[in-house]
């Protein structure tokens, strides 16, 4: 059986007449065959009064097979028309069967026939059936071809240029090909061309994104194109699928536009807004560049500059950059508030630094990390210059050369202040031993009190944990072997004749044997000492637990920057170590807390100064010191009736309260001794604030929440959105703090059932100060032209949404309503 008498037989289930269209004449010889029982065949040819009467009157429960040849007659001339309007019409050409396939109207068959080629295709009438609906007519059904070769779910003109667009990017003709192929172009370019008022004679998506790009332009040339273009852009921008294809458009458009010769005249303040080219963020980095290296632009203007960037297309990979420059301001503008600052005693100076002053160092650490990120960008090369020498010259040397005028009036290094890191166990370890809970200390080598006040402000923002923080102040020398030891519990501090090794009551403090021997010692309770390492690799739910049920005092040892930094070939990466090593302790953290561990101490051994340029001979001392020397580093000597001139300052060990018959000598100020095969650029063991000033983190983990984040309202005159340009003022109600913190929001206008009418704006809310009129943040929306059209005297939505962590996914934060009541004058507003 034919394909043909298998379709009538199945029509003839639900239908008792059919008529039968063959207008060509093709298929007389199927007709002929087609034979089913109880179906009467007639081919019509004149007689149709014959035939309404037989059918209507004569055998009006038979069923009947009416076959026509030749043109299908109009309507008004259609003697039968009233019985085909209440039976079923069978076509059997090309296009009527696509139509019977698809369960669409014959009134479509022109459609059918202008694409032909399309429906060629069994694959493309598929996909075009599962998005078909009973509703659709012509320009809808288009709409729906377009999408099947686009390949595209949504059905926008837009997804439609996007697609277009990456295709050109990538050297793809394919759906150009297609287009003209399936005769869809005259329809796609006067879409176009209707939205986005373009013409051309010969239309092509390069030429129409020329055109957009150029019309969008902050110094542009303006077209007649239609203020839907710059939706077009918006959209563009914030789909994922597309960003690439955006961003490879936008710089092949630049250089055809020659822009980079546009923006060599072009002053921040015009680009400030521009969002189109990376060309633009280039300058505005340039500019800002010279401007901090020549001290002629506002510490507040740079940061108002970089945070309005901070929201543009280009931020995410232009990031490093703008956040070297916000450190190099910040070191730039305190240096030179601050550098020549001088203290009245040892006290005032520990407590200045701590409180105040380790941001500079802060701010460094983060400059040369970002700097690095960055690849070292030859642009940033000028600014990397200047905060060299502001960093060195004016903070580390001044600074400290005031700082040493304290430490000359010692007669002894403060051990019995309590903030002496010799106190630590007795005045911080203790109280937990008396109260009977257990305590995990987190001893990190070389952890600054800079890098301790960044973890701080880090965990701060960790829900669930408490941290605060103070310091202390080290042992002298600030080394690795006296700055461990101190932090074990001990009556005696001594060094081992002619050697580099502290002992503890008479017990050597070396390795991790040792400390652990002396916590069993000295401690009062059952206490062990392990490595990071170690740690870090036990199941949390078993072995893990299992350790920790043993002890009530746990010492963990990590040494991350301190082993990066004393390397002649990787102190270059020190601060590298430091990123590491801030991750690293927060996932310690998380990791005592899976074993039910609540109370914690993070601290350190000693300090460090680094400055990431190579020293000049100057930096380093021309002592001439002599005695017997047991060790010796760039920082300080150790040994036996040693002697030195003015560029040392010297200590016994009663000085420094260790029971030995030694002698230390301190390089003033930031100088370093000349000392083979040493590195030089990271250094300690000497008395700078940065070397001395160690960080005393206290954390405990809680059972309820201990953050929350910034609230965001809008200020709201009007319920009503009567033109295609809608202000919107957002308002970040509350002040970030340790414990409120920022929050990021993205904000758009959607129609009630989901459809987006207006571009999306993103905001990082993170005011720290000021009144809540200084908190207002301005964003004015631009809405589709469905808005005025197709949603005119709707209800619509600004729908405020914020990002799951760890996703690309966004969550619901706010809604605002509006009801929309655009006048048609608007769309005018480019005349």
């Amino acid at each position: 059986m034919s394909k043909i008498a298998e379709t009538l037989k199945q029509k003839f289930q639900n239908h008792r007449v059919i008529f039968w269209y063959d207008e060509k004449e093709e298929l007389t010889e199927q007709y002929e065959a087609f034979d089913i029982d109880g179906v009467q065949k007639i081919q019509v040819q004149g007689n149709q009064f014959e035939i309404k009467y037989m059918v209507n009157k004569q055998q009006p429960k038979a069923k009947f097979l009416l076959y026509f040849t030749g043109t299908k007659p109009a309507d008004e001339d259609n003697w039968l028309i009233d019985m085909e309007l209440a039976h079923f019409v069978f076509h059997t050409d090309q296009e009527a069967m696509y139509l019977q396939e698809l369960a669409l109207g014959f009134h479509l068959k022109e459609l059918v026939a202008e694409h032909i080629e399309f429906f060629k295709s069994k694959e493309r009438r598929q996909k075009l059936k599962e998005i078909l609906t009973d509703k659709d007519e012509h320009r809808e059904i288009r709409y729906k071809l377009l999408a099947t070769v686009f390949e595209n779910e949504s059905m926008s003109i837009e997804s439609f240029i996007h697609t277009h667009a990456a295709a050109y990017i990538s050297n793809n003709n394919k759906l150009d090909k297609e287009l003209e192929r399936f005769g869809l172009n005259r329809f796609y370019w006067q879409e176009i061309a209707d939205k986005y008022n373009y013409n051309s004679e010969s239309p092509s998506i390069y030429d129409f994104l020329l055109e957009v790009f150029n019309n969008n332009f902050a110094l542009g040339k303006k077209t007649k194109l239609s203020i839907e273009s710059r939706f077009l852009l918006s959209l563009w921008k914030e789909n994922y699928s597309y960003r690439e294809s955006y961003g490879k458009i936008s710089d092949k458009i630049a250089t055809d536009l020659n822009v980079e010769e546009i923006l060599n005249k072009a002053t921040i303040d015009e680009l400030i807004d521009d969002d189109l080219f990376l060309l633009s963020d280039k300058k505005i980095i340039h500019e800002l560049v010279n401007l901090i290296a020549s001290e002629s632009i506002p510490k507040e203007k740079v940061l108002f500059y970089v945070k309005q960037r901070e929201n543009k297309f280009r931020y995410p990979e232009l990031e490093y950059f703008y956040k070297s420059i916000e450190h190099a301001v910040e070191i730039i503008h305190s240096v030179g508030k601050h550098a020549n600052t001088a203290y009245q005693s040892f006290d005032e100076g520990v407590n200045d630094y701590a409180e105040n002053l380790y941001k500079i160092d802060q701010a460094y650490r983060n400059f040369i990390w970002s700097y690095r990120k960055t690849q070292q960008n030859k642009i940033l090369f000028e600014l990397a210059e200047k905060v060299e020498k502001v960093y060195s010259n004016d903070w580390l040397l001044i600074y400290n050369n005031n700082w040493q005028k304290i430490t000359d009036s010692l007669k002894e290094w403060p051990n019995k202040l309590q903030n002496s890191q010799q106190k630590f166990f007795s005045k911080h370890v203790k109280p937990y031993i008396e109260k009977k809970q257990r305590l995990f200390v987190i001893i990190s080598d070389a952890f600054r009190y800079e890098c301790g006040a960044e973890l701080n402000k880090i965990l701060k923002a960790e829900n669930r944990y408490s941290s605060t923080i103070s310091y202390m102040v080290t042992s002298l020398p600030s080394e690795t072997q006296l700055g461990m030891a101190s932090l074990l519990p001990h009556k005696e501090i001594s060094y081992q004749e002619k050697a580099n090794i502290v002992k503890l009551d008479g017990m050597a403090s070396s390795g991790i044997q040792g400390r652990a021997k002396i916590l069993l010692a000295n401690s009062g309770v059952n206490a062990t000492a392990i490595k990071a390492e170690d740690f870090m690799k036990m199941n949390s739910a078993t072995e893990g637990r299992d350790f920790v049920k043993q002890y009530d005092l746990i010492y963990i040892y990590h040494n991350r920057i301190d082993k990066t930094g004393d390397d002649k070939t990787s102190e270059e990466k020190v601060f590298d170590a430091v990123e590491e090593e801030l991750l690293f302790l927060k996932d310690i953290l998380k990791k005592i807390a899976n074993m039910n561990g609540n109370n914690m101490i993070i601290t350190s051994d000693h300090g460090f100064i680094y400055q990431h340029k190579d020293l000049e001979n100057s930096d380093f001392s021309e002592s001439n010191y002599q005695g017997e020397i047991w060790k010796e580093s760039r920082r300080f000597v150790m040994g036996k009736n040693l002697t030195s001139d003015a560029s040392c300052k010297l200590f016994k060990g009663a000085d420094l309260n260790i029971s030995s018959d030694l002698d230390v000598l301190i390089p003033k100020s930031i100088n370093r001794l000349r000392v083979k095969g040493a590195g030089s650029r990271f250094v300690h063991g000497g008395a700078s604030l940065q070397e001395i000033v160690i960080p005393l983190l206290k954390v405990i983990r809680k059972r309820q929440d201990t953050t929350s984040k910034v609230e965001v309202d809008i200020i709201k005159s009007t319920d009503k959105i009567t033109t295609n340009l809608l202000p919107v003022s957002f308002i970040q109600t509350n002040l970030v703090t340790d414990s409120i913190l920022p929050r990021t929001l993205r904000a758009a206008i959607y129609t009630e059932d989901g459809e987006l009418l207006s571009d999306q704006f993103k905001y990082k809310y993170d005011i720290k100060e000021g009144s809540e009129r200084q908190r207002e943040v301005k964003h004015k929306y631009l809405l589709s032209s469905k808005a005025s059209e197709k949603y005119k005297n709707q209800r619509v939505k600004l729908v405020l949404e914020e990002p799951v962590e760890g996703t690309s996914k966004w969550k619901h934060y706010k809604d605002y309503y509006y009801t929309l009541n655009i006048s048609f004058t608007n769309d005018f507003d480019d005349l």
